[in-house]
């Protein structure tokens, strides 16, 4: 058998994007059709790693399908309803893209990773439009369900078992944007019609036109909103709680929170009043022992995410780029202690990066060239940014911003505790400790770079954001004085007509060529247009 595969795999080469690009016979472009993201044929990767690509395809078909086979009809009505549920069609050009030139066991962990996020995704999808008021569900459905804003831990949901969490903005805007650039467009668009200034942060604006737009499903009895993660964010919670019409807590947590004698007691009081407002609106009371449970599952996950960055500082490890990033944003963002498919799969991996180690494994076949630190929010528009990076230049993405979220243990015996614990979880949140959380988080970037043992910095440079625009130059000083490469990455977060794709490809073109002198190891991905892609 063995010798049969060597002979199929000899005979196919020629269709292998990486082994054309080293021959110049063309390379990952040579597969789509002009503008698009659609491939003329599946990337082949060798039998072995070809035939497990497409098995895992086939599953990722299968969660969705059963998404619609367990609710036919609600499904078939958020299609009509809701604009955001017709950018989920692009689901499997979307991780196609996002795996290119995976091998091994890469590839293996990559999807392995995704298969979670798709079977929890789908399955959120499925029972929220199940529940939803607007496609005529009851009552009793959707009281049942807790919205509240994504920079709050769905953790602390836990305490009520008998709810359902629901992240307001993830269906609609935090996942899909990931999906789909031409999405978000739409909303931002919708929320300027209504007059919102034209220079917010796109993030900001888009999450207002979903609101406008009437494109939240509509569930729960009351609405968490918050002030994180930054001022911009904070008005955008006004305009969501003032459409959606439910009931509100303003959960206006310690913007700088790094001095936690003042900024934690304040959280924290914070936290056990938006568990009050909960149990006074749901009639229902916090149980301790539901919440220790997803605590310590919440505790597992993040002792293996800490192990795993002990080996990706070796570069021995098949945990790498993109799906590092998007496996530790979902398992955050969304599931948090909730799920215990993720700590599941976090015991299987962790597996295969132990013995990756012990087999010095290098992945991409080791034509990585440098390691590289991702800091600041990424456009989203652009998920598979760090793909990109590695198969052009062989720059590895070795750890981003959105991966140093929250990793803080959770007391699992001492209610007053947990709550503190709780608090600080909450103020790691997504783009809120790092990007807005004050300067010295900010500039804390050298010291993970130099952990990591990168020997390169991108910072993405988001052209609407507020916060960010005065350190432009400092970063540069510094990066030149602590030796570090340092390419400053423009976007416009949500919205890809600002800063194209490749406006972005063309920040890391330029530095390669000119100021690093070095040849790419795939040309045909160098300049390409891709704006009719998903």
């Amino acid at each position: 058998m063995g010798k049969l595969i060597d002979f199929i795999d000899d005979k196919l080469k020629v269709f292998d994007p990486i082994w054309m690009a080293e021959n110049g016979k063309g390379g990952q472009r040579t597969r789509y059709y002009d503008r698009t993201g659609v491939a003329k044929w599946r990337e082949w990767r060798g039998t072995k790693d070809t035939l497990y690509d497409y098995s895992r395809w086939l599953m990722n078909l299968g969660a969705m399908g059963l998404m619609v086979a367990k609710n036919p009809v609600a499904v078939m009505k958020g299609f009509w309803e809701y604009r955001w549920m017709g950018s989920f069609l692009g689901t499997f050009m979307f991780i196609d893209r996002l795996f290119e030139g995976y091998r091994g066991w890469e590839l293996r962990v990559a999807h392995m990773q995704m298969f979670g996020i798709v079977c929890a995704l789908t399955g959120r999808i499925g029972m929220t439009l199940a529940s939803d008021r607007r496609l005529g569900a009851s009552d009793k459905k959707a009281n049942r369900f807790i919205p509240f804003d994504e920079v709050i831990p769905p953790l602390f949901t836990t305490g009520f078992p008998d709810l359902v969490a629901f992240p307001m903005q993830t269906l609609p805007e935090f996942i899909i944007c990931d999906v789909d650039q031409h999405i978000e467009p739409y909303y931002i668009d919708v929320a300027e019609s209504f007059g919102l200034p034209a220079d917010v942060c796109s993030r900001c604006a888009a999450e207002t036109g979903v609101a406008l737009d009437d494109a939240f499903p509509l569930v729960g009895k009351v609405l968490i909103s918050t002030n994180m993660p930054c001022n911009a964010s904070e008005a955008t919670s006004m305009f969501q709680r003032r459409r959606v019409g439910l009931p509100d807590y303003a959960a206006t947590f310690a913007m700088i929170h790094n001095d936690e004698e003042t900024a934690l007691p304040y959280s924290s009081q914070i936290m056990k009043e938006m568990i009050a407002f909960i149990e006074e609106h749901y009639d229902t009371k916090w149980n301790w022992k539901a919440f220790f449970k997803a605590a310590k599952n919440m505790n597992e996950q993040n002792t293996y995410e800490l192990e795993k960055w002990d080996y990706m500082k070796t570069g021995y490890t098949s945990e790498v780029g993109i799906s590092e990033t998007l496996y530790k944003l979902f398992e955050w963002q969304a599931t948090n202690g909730t799920d215990p498919r993720f700590t599941k799969i976090d015991r299987k991996v962790m597996k295969i990066l132990r013995k990756n180690y012990e087999d010095r494994y290098e992945p991409f076949g080791g034509k990585t060239r440098h390691r590289a630190f991702l800091w600041g929010p990424s456009a989203v528009y652009y998920t598979d940014f760090p793909t990109w990076c590695q198969n052009a230049w062989g720059v590895a993405i070795v750890l981003n911003m959105d991966s140093t979220m929250g990793f803080n243990m959770i007391s699992t015996d001492d209610p007053e505790q947990a709550i503190i614990d709780l608090t600080r979880l909450e103020q790691k949140a997504t783009m809120r400790h790092m990007a807005v959380g004050g300067w010295d988080n900010i500039n804390a970037v050298w010291e993970w770079a130099h952990n990591f043992n990168c020997d390169m910095v991108m910072m993405n440079d988001n052209i609407a954001c507020k916060g960010m625009l005065g350190i432009h130059s400092i970063m540069e000083e510094q990066a030149r004085d602590l030796g570090f490469h340092f390419i400053f990455i423009e976007h416009d977060l949500e919205d890809s007509r600002t800063v194209s794709r490749q406006n972005m490809r063309d920040c890391v073109n330029q530095y390669m060529s000119i100021v690093l002198g070095e040849e790419p190891l795939d040309p045909t991905i160098i300049t390409f247009d891709d704006s009719d892609a998903y």
